[in-house]
This record gives structure tokens, C-alpha cells and sequence, in this order.
């Protein structure tokens, strides 16, 4: 529904929006409200919700002394970006506040995928909700 409305705007301001660099920014600008929104109309808790708000927020601090999933999101969002064009204008992943959660935690190859896979079964586990 987001992204229909998000495409009526720029139909209906065309001279402003003809350039695909203009429109790529404004939904990069636009996203995190948008998908913030759409997990609140679905009726997620707002944990949730600010996950949308915050997954790109790189400096972010999320409350507590411990990790929390916000903080796991935004470290999962950063590294997707490795050996892309974006990597460029990203900050050292060590100068995140949600690294510093995770300090004296083990980060190996190993917790990265059994978390990728726990993620999976909840997406499964989501997705069936909708089917």
C-alpha cells in the first residue's frame, strides 16, 4: 500500500521527480516512516515498528546494558552493505554503539548463523500468519 501511494506521488509530480537519483533519495528518506507505519497498521508492537525507524540509524542507542533486537538489526543492516557501493559511506562497524552491546558477548561464524537461522523460523513462523 506504502510504496502505491509512493508511486501516485511521483506520478503526480513528475517535473519534480523525473531523475531516478531524486526518487531513490526520497525513498531512502521515506522508508523507515513508512515501514514504521505499515508494521503499526498490522498491528505489531512498537519494538517492532521502531525496528523499521531504526535499522539504518547507525548510531542508535537502544536502552539497557544489553543487546537488544534493534541493535542486532542495525550490525545485520551494516554488514549486508560489505562489497557494495554504499560501503563507502558507511561508518567502522567497531564505532556503533550496538558493537559496543555486543563486546562481551561471543560474535562468531557460528552465533551469526544459528541467529540467521532462528530469524528464518520466526519469518516462516510470521509469513504463515498471512497465508
Amino acid at each position: 500500500m506504502a510504496w502505491c501511494l509512493f508511486c501516485i506521488f511521483v506520478e503526480q509530480n513528475t517535473e519534480q521527480y523525473h531523475e531516478a537519483d531524486k526518487l531513490l533519495t526520497t525513498l531512502s528518506l521515506l522508508a523507515p516512516s513508512v515501514g514504521s507505519l505499515v508494521l503499526h497498521t498490522l498491528g505489531f508492537n512498537e519494538q517492532l515498528a521502531d525496528i523499521a525507524l531504526h535499522a539504518e540509524d547507525w548510531f542508535y542507542q537502544s536502552e539497557g546494558q544489553q543487546p537488544e533486537l534493534i541493535d542486532l538489526v542495525i550490525l545485520a543492516k551494516l554488514h549486508s552493505y560489505i562489497g557494495s557501493p554504499r560501503r563507502k559511506e558507511l561508518p567502522y562497524i567497531n564505532t556503533l554503539p550496538a558493537y559496543a552491546k555486543f563486546k562481551n558477548t561471543e560474535l562468531t561464524p557460528e552465533l551469526s548463523l544459528m541467529a540467521l537461522q532462528k530469524a528464518q523460523q520466526r519469518i516462516h513462523a510470521i509469513m504463515s500468519l498471512f497465508i
